[in-house]
């Protein structure tokens, strides 16, 4: 109340130094009164819990990132599959093969690249929506930061993905 000016707390967290006495543990409990559940929980460790949430949270992701993968190989496929007599015609007009998969690879990167962005977009949002109500409700000092080497391994998986998508094609 001293240091805000506020009253009437419902619930109030507490984070002390990793040092403090069971004396100082008490005069916080006598400063704060019997009017007040006073809870000790500096035996208590929420890291595996975290690691689990996380883990969780990151193998969602990784399935995601699989379904993009194979999407990726999928569209490309089926793209140079059905444009296969028009890629003929183009070679019968005098469009060297060194051209045609030059235009099969600008079309594949096409794909990658908004389906990155789009994805990247999309996903970090559902990302923080799901850290606010997953793991601030229940660990209030954790704070979201943007992941960035999980963001960095599925960009590289996707233009793995595009390259590999790439090779069966192009050879046709």
């Amino acid at each position: 109340t001293e240091l805000t000016g506020v009253t009437g707390y419902s619930l109030m967290y507490l984070q002390t130094a990793p040092d403090i006495t069971d004396a100082q543990v008490e005069a916080i409990r006598q400063t704060v009164g019997d009017t007040v559940a006073f809870e000790d929980q500096r035996g208590q460790s929420t890291s595996n819990t975290y690691l689990a949430f996380v883990v969780c949270l990151y193998t969602f992701l990784g399935v995601i990132a699989l379904i993009t993968i194979l999407n990726i190989v999928n569209n490309i496929s089926m793209s140079v599959t059905v444009r296969t007599k028009q890629y003929g015609a183009m070679r019968a007009a005098g469009m060297s093969v060194r051209q045609v998969i030059k235009m099969i690879v600008a079309e594949a990167l096409t794909y990658t690249v908004l389906g990155c962005v789009a994805g990247c977009a999309a996903g970090l949002a559902v990302s923080r929506m799901l850290y606010a109500s997953i793991i601030t409700t229940h660990f209030p000092y954790m704070v979201w930061r943007v992941p960035v080497l999980p963001l960095m391994l599925i960009l590289l998986f996707a233009l793995l993905a595009t390259v590999a998508a790439l090779y069966g094609p192009a050879k046709r």
